[in-house]
């Protein structure tokens, strides 16, 4: 999705996303009416920050490949 990045930005992008989803699933722990553990909201931020990390970093298309486009003459 964020195309082609060097290593370590990919490393930079992958720590934020865990942690921003980490840090949602504890603070969801706390805001939902029933008792839940804050070790449970973290897992579940981590699965799906590892996710959306995977989806940020890899890139979905394959390399471009070049196109022969026959152009007719108007003459």
């Amino acid at each position: 999705m964020l195309g082609p990045l060097p290593p370590f930005y990919r490393v930079v992008v992958t720590l934020a996303a865990l942690l921003v989803f980490v840090l949602g699933g504890v603070w969801a722990t706390f805001v939902v009416p029933y008792p839940l553990l804050v070790t449970a909201g973290a897992s579940v931020g981590l699965a799906v920050g590892a996710g959306c990390a995977y989806l940020l970093v890899h890139q979905h298309h394959p390399a471009a490949q070049p196109h022969h486009v026959r152009r007719r003459r108007l003459d």
